[in-house]
């Protein structure tokens, strides 16, 4: 008989599918935003996300000992109520919103401190590692069904109507998550306060853990997928596309594609034998960079997400999977669970702060040839975290 995923997993799931589609428009449709109110100028977007990771990573290291010796829940809790309010404030400022920048992006890093770094704790120590796997695949396939649902229906709202009215549905769906979070069970606290350097420590009495590796890994997908590519791609279909409307289709489309994969990885993803998955990411990954470095338009852009939401995607999953396990390993999964984590945030919020540094860079060029440059280090940042990946071994 086949074990069914335990009720925390399917709340931690249900509280993830709504914060995609709240996720989706603070990130795919408000950079669409930036991007149209200050006539294709990236320098804002550059400098928002600049100052979003850079608070996060200040919050994620400060709200540390808090996190660890209290109740994470309240503080996600917290943290999802402020978002709320971010999104509230986007509907009052309007096309003001530019004029308060700095303000916007040090309330969102604020909010990402107090939802993403507990929400990954919570995930860590709520879901066993006998369902990792499952729950991984699950959670990515039925997050993807919100992203083939909410992109067209933001985008029609946004062409047919406005950003605010689009804002106000999403304040809406951000309350249903506050009262979401009353049902997430608090797992595990500890008395003892945060001690990074014990950490450490423990990290260099086992050789046999690729916690280094892992952190590694965190920041080059701080580079790729969970910082600047996933903006970088959007910007992309909204210049050739022109609507809102249309980039919602388009993101629909690469996200079907993307919950045929994750269905069948959920079942057929062996995490002892990841090699072969792990080269074929590898190969999808250097064609669709050779393809839209030679020239970028609508045909390669859209091979390049269909390898993005496919291929990409998939390597990413593996790299979670590999992340989660060896949280849940001793001494992590307890005592040192908080600061686990920590590391993690600190690694990857500053390949996402490069990320955007690099995309500053061809914002103050004012030309997008440069963009050639972000992908080149994108590619780059990619094929390591695949070399990296065949060399961890979860059954250590």
């Amino acid at each position: 008989m086949k074990e069914k995923l335990s009720f925390g997993s399917k709340i931690i799931i249900l509280d993830r599918v709504i914060g995609n589609a709240i996720d989706l428009f603070l990130n795919t449709f408000l950079a669409a935003y930036f991007y149209k109110i200050t006539e294709d100028n990236m320098i804002y977007i550059a400098i928002y996300y600049i100052i979003v990771w850079i608070f996060a990573t200040i919050g994620a290291i400060i709200l540390g000992d808090y996190i660890k010796r209290k109740n994470k829940v309240i503080l996600y809790r917290c943290g999802t109520f402020i978002k709320a309010g971010y999104i509230l404030l986007i509907i009052i400022l309007k096309e003001r919103i530019l004029d308060y920048i700095w303000l916007i992006a040090i309330i969102y890093g604020i909010t990402v401190s107090t939802t993403g770094f507990p929400f990954n704790m919570l995930e860590s120590e709520a879901v066993d590692e006998k369902e990792r796997t499952k729950y991984m695949g699950y959670k990515s396939a039925i997050g993807e069904i919100t992203k083939v649902i909410a992109p067209i229906f933001l985008g029609v709202y946004i062409t047919f109507s406005s950003y605010q009215i689009a804002a106000i549905l999403v304040f809406v769906l951000s309350i249903i998550k506050v009262i979401i979070t009353f049902f997430i069970k608090n797992v595990n606290n500890r008395n003892e306060k945060i001690t990074l350097k014990r950490f450490v420590k423990e990290v260099k009495a086992r050789p046999n853990y690729p916690i280094k590796k892992l952190w590694v890994i965190e920041f080059f997908k701080g580079i790729t997928f969970n910082g600047v590519l996933d903006i970088i791609i959007s910007l992309l279909i909204i210049y050739e596309v022109k609507t809102e409307l249309n980039l919602g289709i388009w993101s629909s489309l690469f996200s079907i594609c993307m919950i045929i994969t994750m269905m069948i990885f959920a079942k057929k993803y062996n995490k002892k034998r990841p090699k072969p998955i792990l080269l074929v990411c590898s190969f999808s990954i250097i064609v669709s960079f050779v393809l839209i470095m030679f020239k970028v338009n609508m045909t390669t852009i859209i091979i390049y997400n269909l390898a993005y939401y496919i291929f990409m995607k998939m390597l990413y999953t593996i790299t979670d999977i590999n992340l989660f396990d060896y949280s849940n390993k001793p001494p992590f999964e307890k005592e040192l669970n908080t600061e686990y984590f920590i590391f993690r945030e600190i690694c990857l919020n500053i390949g996402r702060v490069l990320g955007y540094v690099i995309l500053l860079f061809v914002g103050l060029s004012h030309n997008l040839e440069y963009l050639k440059l972000l992908f080149l280090c994108t590619t780059i940042a990619m094929l390591a975290i695949a070399r990296i990946s065949r060399n961890i071994n979860v059954s250590e």
